[in-house]
């Protein structure tokens, strides 16, 4: 899954995931990407950082705090010059990982594979 609220952004994740052989689904806020996550089979979520009403560090504390979700691995993504995005990963519990935005396609696509690689030898 995918969550994002820059529609360009949310369209060029999607779709290197989705040619890279990945079933992407979408969302446009931390609130749905929550919905969507306790409502499907989700592998790996994909939150921005920076979205209106609930960001991505909310949305993936709540992840994390539910049985249901706590263990699906998590790709925060936030822009160069986000200064709260410095010390985002030692700051997450779980597996959390952070992109740096512009995203890097083909750097998304190689994590979203060893990410899932790695879960499924949990």
């Amino acid at each position: 899954m995918i969550a994002d609220d820059d529609p360009i952004a949310l369209d060029e994740a999607s779709d290197a995931l989705s040619e890279a052989g990945f079933k992407v689904v979408r969302a446009s806020d931390g609130q749905r990407a929550l919905q969507e996550a306790i409502s499907r089979k989700v592998d790996l979520i994909v939150l921005d950082v920076s979205m209106p009403q609930m960001g991505g560090v909310e949305t993936c504390h709540c992840l994390k705090a539910m049985p249901k979700t706590a263990k699906i691995p998590v790709v925060l993504t936030a822009a160069k010059k986000d200064p709260a995005a410095r010390t985002l990963a030692d700051r997450m519990q779980g597996s959390v990982k952070v992109l740096r935005k512009p995203l890097d396609t083909e750097e998304l696509v190689s994590i979203a594979k060893q990410l899932l690689r790695s879960k499924s030898l949990i």
